[in-house]
């Protein structure tokens, strides 16, 4: 009787490791869906965008005066 206890003791604690691994590891994939939801996930591309946006209008500012200052010359 004791062998049979030892036995469900350990399928016991085996799958609590393996349920804990598992709700730990979808834990991100909750919270991409939550922000879908609630369209925070939008807003946060909408403001990396515009700030990708901002470094390429500076990029091409930059040019655009390194060649003025060219054509000057």
């Amino acid at each position: 009787m004791s062998k049979i206890r030892n036995w469900r003791s350990l399928f016991i604690i085996m799958l609590t490791v393996f349920f804990s691994f598992g709700v730990t590891g979808g834990c991100d994939s909750g919270k991409k869906a939550i922000d879908d939801v609630t369209g925070n996930r939008a807003v946060k591309q909408y403001h990396k965008s515009k700030k990708d946006i901002e470094k390429i209008v500076d990029k091409h500012a930059e040019r655009y005066e390194d060649i003025l200052d060219e054509d000057e010359e």
